[in-house]
């Protein structure tokens, strides 16, 4: 199911390049075959997965086609907001790591929000809010970049002229 040189998305959103399977023996006892992931954001970094439990370790990146059907809802995203902010805190967290795309537009849109309230009170948005907005954003922009073949800083402004262009 998997390939070497195939990019994937390890553990809590970590993209990687899966460098090769290998056998090795961690225990002193027992080899197994892993396959070894390299983050592209840490190229001196190194995972070794079981080639057995791939699956459930990793997933692969979004396709193109899935990338343009999350752009092309963001118009359309239901916001999602908590008001107890522990809540909240939890819940935006379980959509960031569960990948949950459409969740997590919806979350971005109701921060974005919150932040433009805010500021015409002439206050800024809790710790946590921030933090869970870059994380997506980070999220995002990473995937997008791969899949698309962009750099990172031009995914937001691929996705703006996206939009402009199913409007036109």
């Amino acid at each position: 199911m998997f390939s070497i040189g195939e990019y994937v998305v390890y553990g809590s959103g970590e993209i990687c390049r899966i460098a090769e399977k290998i056998e090795r023996c961690f225990d002193g006892k027992n080899g197994k075959e892993y396959c070894k992931l390299i983050p592209v954001d840490s190229v001196n970094s190194t995972y070794y997965v079981p080639a057995d439990s791939m699956e459930s370790n990793v997933r692969k990146l979004l396709t193109k086609e899935e990338i343009y059907n999350i752009i092309d809802s963001m118009p359309n995203a239901k916001g999602i907001w908590f008001n107890d902010k522990n809540i909240r805190k939890e819940q935006f967290g379980a959509m960031l790591r569960n990948d949950d795309f459409y969740g997590i537009i919806g979350m971005m849109k109701s921060i974005y929000e919150e932040r433009r309230r805010r500021s015409e009170d002439g206050k800024q948005l809790i710790a946590s809010d921030e933090k869970a907005f870059n994380a997506a954003e980070n999220l995002i922009n990473r995937e997008f970049s791969i899949v698309l073949g962009i750099k990172v800083d031009d995914v937001e402004n691929f996705i703006h002229e996206r939009l402009t262009a199913s409007k036109a």
